[in-house]
């Protein structure tokens, strides 16, 4: 038995045998009313009383939680389990008897029972105590086997959703990298002013991409991570027609980092392709009151080959992850592609997977 499940085991038996120490002090002032005894005696003889019946009853439900749980292999069918309990049950009600009339009464009381030792209503009585007892450590302990058993699945699940997200996350397109190295390169034997500043903003975002997107972070990061990628993409498109805007009332609200990210990549992808005359961007955040709106809207060439269809599979299993009740617009025509996408951080999100 672990740590947990003794505690528990050890708090349940203190209240049951609280309880019963009260139902049996309302029965003993009754029994014993002849013996004009005070309320402090009649207390101790139920306290006394009921500590020698949990040797009756703690045995009879651990052995009857053992046969129902399967412990002994022999006592393997329904019917075995119930003829098993039964002859538990009935061994403990004469233990329960025995205790009673031999030792309860003449030790403790001082007095002769007026029953015999296994007289109908005094042997019913004992089955009752039993059962009731039994009853009510077995309700008990199936609620905390039901509780452990969420809990276990519940570290189940979030493990796996963690390692599911850190895969997702890790299909990052090397081709960015590539590009601006290249772009970086081509500054530097022009010897363009922008290169260190270039330099330095891919080092942040390689090292936010590294140690900063296995947590959540301040939404203000992320945007800043945003716009880091931005001026480095303007490098490449300096034709393209970029706009960007935000407005958010509270920078320090947590959101899983790369998510928004990941749906600008994609506008560039197939969105700034050198064949398109007038291509565009405009990408909006706005954060109110605990709810977010992104959207990214971007040109397209008319009937362009669908490269992005895994990575979009790929945010939306992310979505679905962290965000269960997000809603998420794709609007794909031949000349423009859309996105909407609206997060209630406030609203019970598995924000911390």
């Amino acid at each position: 038995m672990n740590k947990n499940k003794l505690k528990h085991h050890i708090y349940f038996w203190v209240f049951c045998f609280l309880f019963e120490i009260h139902a049996e002090f309302a029965f003993l002032l009754e029994a014993l009313k002849q013996l004009s005894l005070s309320k402090a005696i009649v207390f101790y003889y139920s306290a006394l009383s009921e500590f020698c019946f949990l040797f009756s009853e703690i045995p009879c439900f651990y052995l009857v939680l053992a046969v129902v749980d399967g412990k002994y292999p022999m006592v393997n069918s329904l019917w075995k389990k119930i003829l098993a309990t039964a002859f538990i049950i009935v061994l403990g009600s004469i233990f329960f008897r025995v205790t009673c009339h031999d030792f309860v009464y003449p030790i403790i009381y001082g007095i002769e029972e007026d029953i015999s030792r296994f007289s109908p209503s005094g042997f019913f009585n004992a089955v009752m105590n039993i059962v009731f007892t039994g009853a009510l450590g077995f309700g008990f302990e199936k609620s905390r086997q039901q509780i452990e058993l969420q809990k276990h699945l519940n570290d189940i699940k979030t493990e796996k959703y963690q390692n599911e997200i850190k895969f997702l996350k890790a299909q990052i397109n090397p081709h960015f990298l590539f590009n601006t190295l290249n772009n970086i390169y081509g500054l530097s034997l022009k010897k363009a002013d922008e290169t260190p500043d270039i330099i330095l903003k891919l080092s942040k975002m390689m090292r936010f991409n590294i140690y900063e997107s296995n947590r959540n972070i301040p939404i203000s990061k992320d945007i800043d991570n945003i716009k880091d990628f931005l001026d480095i993409q303007k490098l490449r498109h300096r034709n393209l027609d970029l706009k960007f805007m935000e407005e958010i009332d509270n920078p320090f609200q947590e959101i899983s980092p790369l998510i928004l990210l990941q749906f600008i990549e994609n506008a560039f992808k197939h969105g700034v392709s050198e064949s398109l005359q007038r291509a565009y961007i405009y990408i909006d955040i706005k954060l109110r009151n605990g709810i977010l709106l992104f959207s990214v809207e971007n040109s397209k060439e008319i009937h362009i080959n669908d490269t992005t269809k895994i990575g979009m599979i790929n945010i939306k299993r992310q979505l679905e992850i962290l965000y269960p009740d997000h809603t998420l617009k794709i609007d794909d025509c031949d000349e423009k592609y859309s996105v909407v996408l609206k997060i209630r951080f406030n609203h019970g999100n598995s924000e911390k997977i």
